[in-house]
C-alpha cells in the first residue's frame, strides 16, 4: 500500500469533490454519516442481515427527529452480487432510505458499489427509490462560527488510490466478480483493510496522515470497517478511560466503580477481538475520524453525527436498539488544535 498513491488519490477526490459538492454547515443542520453495509444476496456471504434490524430502528430515529442522512460508501455489494440480486432482496431497506430523499440524503459511492458511480446503472437499479440522489465521490462541509473561520469537512469512503478501486476500476463488473476473489487467493495482493487488521491499521495510518497535511481540515472516512475518533480507534480510547478509572486514588472513586470497571473490562476485550491493532501509530492531531460500519457481526453498528457544532462517535445496541454516544465534542475545540 503505497501512500504516494492514497495521497494522490485523495488529492484528486478532495478537488473533484471541492469543485462540485461544497455545503455550509448551518448551525442547525443535523447529519448523521453511515457506512459499509454491504447488502448482498441475503446467502450465507451476505454480512449485513445481522444489523439490518438495528439498522432499521436507527433510521426511524433519524427520519423522525428530522436528521439528514449520508451512507458513506459500499452500502451495497455489487463485487460479489449483481445490481439487480441487491435492490430485490433489500427494497425494504432502501425504501426506509429513500424516506429521506430527495432533501435529506446524500449517497457516496464506496470501492463495492462504485456501479452507483454511472447515473445509466443508478437510474436503472436504484432510480425508483433515489431519482434524485446520484452517488457522488465526495462533499465538503464548510464551517465557521464566531471563533472559527475557513474550516473544512471533507466526507469519501476513503478507497481512494487502493489497488482494488482504482487500479482494477476499468475492469467489468464480470471480470471483478468471477475472477477478482481467485486473484487474491493466489496472489496476496488485492486483500483490503476491511478483512486485514493490519492493512487497516496501515491504512488509517496513511488517511490521517493525508488529513494531518491540511490547514484547518477534517476526513471523515469509510472503508476500514474500524471506529475512529480525532485520529484515535476506539479500543484506543476505552482503554484510556480503563486506565483513567483505575488511577483514580481510592477515596476519588465513584460508587459504582467496580461496575465500571468490569464494564470498561469488557468493551477493551470486545474490541480487541473485533479489531486487534496492528500496524497503528500515535497519532497526535485530532483530524481524521472513521464511521466504521453497519455490518458487525453482532449486529451492532456505529456512525458519525454532526449536529450543529457538535460531533460524535455514536453506537447502536443491536440489543437494545438504543442509540449509545461514545465519543463527542465540539468542532470549534477541534478545529482550534488542527
Amino acid at each position: 500500500m503505497s501512500l504516494d498513491k492514497i495521497e494522490r488519490g485523495l488529492n484528486k477526490a478532495f478537488l473533484r469533490t471541492e469543485t462540485e459538492n461544497t455545503i455550509p454547515l448551518q448551525q442547525d443542520s443535523k447529519y448523521v454519516i453511515f457506512s459499509d453495509h454491504h447488502k448482498g444476496g441475503r446467502n450465507r456471504a451476505d454480512d449485513f442481515q445481522p444489523a439490518e434490524e438495528n439498522y432499521l430502528s436507527a433510521l426511524n430515529y433519524y427520519h423522525d427527529e428530522d436528521w439528514n442522512l449520508i451512507l458513506l460508501g459500499d452500502t451495497d455489494e455489487l463485487w460479489e452480487e449483481k445490481p439487480a440480486t441487491v435492490v430485490s432482496k433489500y427494497s425494504d431497506v432502501l425504501e426506509r432510505e429513500a424516506l429521506f430523499a430527495p432533501d435529506r440524503l446524500i449517497r457516496v459511492f464506496g470501492n463495492h458499489d462504485r456501479q452507483w458511480e454511472s447515473r445509466r446503472y443508478h437510474d436503472r437499479y436504484l432510480g425508483e427509490y433515489f431519482p434524485d440522489n446520484p452517488a457522488v465521490e465526495g462533499i465538503i462541509f464548510t464551517y465557521s462560527d464566531e471563533e472559527i473561520s475557513n474550516s473544512r469537512i471533507f466526507l469519501t469512503h476513503g478507497h481512494q488510490g487502493t489497488f482494488g478501486s482504482d487500479a482494477i476500476a476499468p475492469l467489468s463488473r464480470f471480470i471483478v466478480r468471477v475472477f477478482y476473489r481467485q486473484f487474491q487467493k493466489l496472489t496476496g495482493k488485492g486483500r483490503t483493510p476491511s478483512t486485514n487488521e493490519c492493512l487497516r491499521g496501515e491504512h488509517d495510518t496513511k488517511m490521517y496522515e493525508w488529513a494531518y497535511k491540511r490547514h484547518k481540515l477534517i476526513l471523515i472516512a469509510g472503508h476500514t470497517h474500524r471506529p475512529v475518533w480525532s485520529s484515535r480507534t476506539h479500543l484506543e480510547k476505552i482503554t484510556d478511560n480503563l486506565m483513567d478509572l483505575v488511577s483514580l486514588p481510592e477515596s476519588e472513586r465513584p460508587d459504582d466503580y467496580e461496575a465500571q470497571l468490569a464494564d470498561l473490562k469488557a468493551q477493551v476485550k470486545k474490541r480487541k477481538t473485533i479489531d486487534p491493532p496492528c500496524n497503528d501509530t500515535i497519532k497526535t492531531a485530532p483530524c481524521y475520524f472513521n464511521t466504521g460500519c453497519c455490518r458487525f457481526e453482532d449486529g451492532d453498528i456505529t456512525g458519525i453525527e454532526i449536529d450543529g457544532g457538535d460531533i460524535r462517535l455514536i453506537k447502536w445496541d443491536s440489543d437494545t436498539k438504543e442509540r449509545i454516544i461514545l465519543e463527542q465534542s465540539t468542532l470549534t475545540a477541534i478545529f482550534t488544535v488542527l
